[in-house]
């Protein structure tokens, strides 16, 4: 008679059983595990995470590490300036990644770097093998990591895009184009006034979203100032948005390069007496986060996390299992969320 309490009787669940329970086969379970999404579909990668929550199922990490000689750890590296308080879509995007991970049964370590030395962290956790692949947050095009990743042989993935000379192990999202439904909609809804804040910074995306705007207003035969654009620190976005607002011919719209300045836009309107939704049409782009705290909630353009965090740590696995591959980077729209904002 076994010791202890009755849960020590209980038969350990199997991957057969996480595999009868989604109706697929124990290869398509181990697939789901391991990454390899080129052979099942998301619905399969549904029915089969559903049934390890379900039966909560543990795959032994230890014996998997002894067999396959890897951590089942991916890195995430991060920029100190990302981690503050006022950027929602990192928060978002950290747990669906860290979701995505756990999903095939794979830890995330997040790490940042010495502001001296930022390829320092990379050397040593390269040295001590101390994860099986790696992803870049918001690396740029002639990024100094995925160089240095690419040269060691390590496998990696990155949210942003990549100079051609480098493998091409990116997911993006289309920003001129999200810009544009944001755009298209607020003249359909009768808005021919508009200004534009971003955020400041060098990185292409930032640019992108700005030229988006540009192109697709001037496409509708509208002619925004420049004294309407800006881009800057979110202290100067307060400023200028109650210079734009309290002006003799204010914007009836205001489109933001991100949620958490739309969310400043939002706060200063409200300080004004305005409406926003009524008064002021307001707009983000991110979709993460911040948009649900925002009185009206905010219409964005929204980035598809979930799908770029799975397919980040695909694209990780992939190499892992097979080597470095060729494979192109991949493009994905973005979705327009309405709120009451606009």
């Amino acid at each position: 008679m076994p010791r202890g309490g009755s849960d020590q009787g209980k038969r350990r669940v199997s991957i057969v059983d996480v595999a009868a329970a989604a109706g697929v086969s124990r290869q398509t379970v181990s697939n789901v595990l391991n990454g390899r999404d080129e052979y099942y579909s998301a619905v399969t990668h549904e029915k089969v995470t559903a049934a390890m929550r379900e039966l909560g199922y543990q795959p032994n990490r230890a014996a998997q590490t002894l067999r396959s000689r890897r951590t089942m750890q991916l890195g995430y590296h991060i920029f100190g300036e990302q981690l503050d308080r006022a950027q929602g879509f990192t928060l978002h995007f950290l747990l669906s990644l860290v979701k995505a991970g756990a999903d095939v049964d794979h830890q995330v370590l997040v790490f940042t770097h010495r502001r001296d030395d930022p390829l320092g962290v990379f050397k040593d956790l390269v040295a001590r093998h101390a994860v099986d692949a790696v992803i870049l947050s918001e690396s740029s095009v002639e990024d100094e990591r995925a160089r240095f990743l690419a040269d060691s042989g390590i496998p990696f993935a990155c949210l942003g895009r990549l100079a051609p000379d480098l493998p091409q192990h990116w997911v993006d999202v289309d920003n001129a184009a999200g810009m544009s439904a944001v755009v298209d909609l607020l003249v359909a809804e009768g808005h021919r006034r508009f200004a534009y804040l971003g955020p400041d910074g060098d990185q292409y995306w930032k640019a992108e979203r700005l030229d988006g705007f540009v192109r697709r207003t001037a496409d509708h035969g509208i002619r925004v100032p420049k004294t309407s654009l800006f881009r800057g620190p979110h202290q100067d976005i307060r400023r200028r948005t109650r210079q734009l607002l309290g002006g003799k011919n204010p914007p009836s719209a205001i489109v933001t390069g991100s949620d958490a300045i739309a969310a400043v836009v939002v706060n200063v309107a409200h300080s004004l007496g305005l409406r926003v939704g009524t008064d002021l049409a307001v707009t983000g782009f991110d979709g993460g986060a911040v948009e649900l705290v925002t009185e009206p909630t905010l219409t964005t353009a929204r980035i598809p996390v979930e799908r770029i965090s799975r397919e980040l740590v695909a694209r990780c696995l992939r190499q892992v299992e097979h080597g470095r591959d060729d494979e192109p980077g991949l493009l994905l729209p973005t979705e327009l969320v309405r709120g009451g904002s606009a």
